[in-house]
């Protein structure tokens, strides 16, 4: 059986920017107006950053592997993933825009946030970049496969989803969200369940060789964890 990715060519080609520009356009939606989400050149720096996203993630997942054997996916997961979602896409611009339940900093928040955010973009389509059509979002064995422990995956074992949360945490700051920061531990749990999961099934598959990299590699904070 091949293990190339099976999904029709219009969802691989279109997939990926529907979602993106859904996003996008929920954000708006929250905001309230199309002229007052673009006023600020922050929100429109949101905006570029995630239209940059959609051709490096669409190149690098078109025609992926989806391997011979995987860990088990992210359906247990996935009402809180759709939470996760609507609340960044639309509720935090909505309660920025009207100033409900936002952090102090004004501006210079919100700067910190795009800052923190365009890092966290960086670390998430890095290692799709670095591994190509073997970047997969749920972690799979494949033909003829080595374990890359190089270039991003030397600084941290999960450098995509360590991106994930700075991207998250970027929000907070773009749209001064308190709740997001209260919810940043919740969503730290969900992606250090994911991560049990994928590092167990990792182990399996590589035994001593995993182990090793475990031992001399930080899960998602160099030095600290």
């Amino acid at each position: 059986m091949s293990d190339r990715d099976h999904r029709p060519p219009w969802r691989q080609l279109f997939g990926i920017p529907l979602n993106v520009l859904l996003f996008l356009l929920l954000m708006v939606m929250g905001w309230g107006s199309w002229g007052g989400f673009f006023a600020h050149p922050v929100r429109v720096g949101v905006v570029a950053l995630h239209l940059v996203m959609i051709p490096v993630m669409t190149l690098s997942t078109s025609g992926r592997s989806r391997g011979l054997k995987s860990a088990p996916d992210w359906r247990p997961f996935f009402p809180l993933l759709v939470f996760h979602s609507l609340f960044t896409a639309f509720v935090m611009p909505y309660m920025d825009a009207r100033d409900l339940w936002v952090l102090p900093g004004g501006d210079l928040l919100r700067w910190v946030g795009l800052i923190v955010l365009t890092l966290g973009v960086a670390l998430r389509l890095g290692p799709m970049l670095e591994l190509g059509r073997r970047f997969v979002s749920v972690v799979a064995v494949q033909e003829g496969h080595t374990l890359h422990t190089t270039g991003f995956y030397a600084a941290v074992r999960h450098p995509s989803y360590l991106g994930i949360l700075l991207m998250d945490l970027g929000f907070a700051g773009v749209f001064r969200s308190v709740v997001a920061l209260a919810l940043m531990p919740l969503v730290f749990w969900m992606f250090k369940r994911r991560m049990d999961v994928e590092e167990a099934f990792m182990v399996e598959q590589f035994g001593a060789g995993y182990r090793d990299y475990m031992a001399r590699t930080a899960r998602i904070l160099p030095g600290a964890y």
